[in-house]
């Protein structure tokens, strides 16, 4: 972090490509390093991050209404310390929100939340939807300082990387991707360091398949915050590392 801002760090992909896992283990892994941390949901699909943290937002808590600019901008209100870490504060649509009936939100009060949660917080971590008409998503991605793309070897995510190929050039946001192989074995044949996305070689980071994180997330935790120790696990976890690292290159308070 430089100066009195905080960072956006946005997490991207195509939606079931593990976004939210990696959101939630890295936000965890920041707040346990000392960070102001917050973690924001935007998946108009599913409110998965509080699920993670196994959070319970009410209805007048949800962000849902601030950022259709029908509520104050107070950031107290809205964002939720976590129970099981210091640190890290939780900001989602309800648990009970009807996402099919939520309103789109104002790009203006969006802009507004995510200056207040520069000011509040050292790292604010974005849980993107893949939607290009999801302002929360696509304004987080113009105002973060690094995007961590997640992306798996199949057919529906190689697609997706090619269809947003004009939306990475029309936002700019190239030199701000770090990549992330998700669920990622070395036995595929394919070497995370010689990686084709977006028309660029680039060298990307890879996350075994481990079957203890989704575990965790079924229960309502980051495997950041549960005790499993298992090789797979902490291969994940090392890999983890690695991507922060990487997101957090040029800061003085970083990995």
């Amino acid at each position: 972090m430089t100066g009195d801002m905080g960072d956006i760090i946005a997490i991207w992909g195509k939606n079931g490509s593990g976004k939210s896992t990696v959101a939630s283990n890295l936000a965890c892994l920041f707040a346990k390093r000392g960070h102001k941390t917050a973690i924001v949901g935007a998946s108009r699909l599913f409110g998965s991050i509080q699920h993670f943290f196994g959070a319970h937002i009410p209805v007048e808590r949800s962000i849902r209404h601030l950022l259709a600019g029908q509520e104050s901008m107070g950031i107290a209100q809205y964002f939720h310390e976590c129970a099981d870490i210091k640190r890290l504060s939780i900001a989602s649509l309800a648990n009970d929100d009807d996402c099919l009936g939520c309103r789109r939100e104002k790009p203006d009060a969006v802009l507004r939340f995510l200056g207040i949660a520069k000011r509040s917080f050292s790292y604010t971590i974005v849980d993107c939807d893949e939607s290009p008409e999801d302002p929360l998503s696509m304004i987080s991605l113009a105002e973060s300082s690094r995007i961590a793309y997640v992306t798996q070897l199949t057919v529906q995510c190689a697609a997706f990387s090619k269809a947003c190929e004009s939306l990475v050039q029309g936002l700019r946001i190239a030199g701000k991707l770090e990549i992330v192989l998700n669920a990622h074995d070395l036995r595929a044949g394919i070497n995370p360091s010689d990686f084709q996305l977006f028309g660029v070689e680039r060298k990307a980071i890879a996350l075994p398949y481990c079957r203890d994180a989704m575990l965790a997330a079924c229960d309502g935790k980051p495997l950041a915050l549960a005790r499993a120790a298992g090789r797979q696990s902490m291969k994940y976890r090392a890999g983890l590392e690695s991507l922060a690292k990487a997101l957090l290159v040029g800061d003085g308070d970083g990995a």
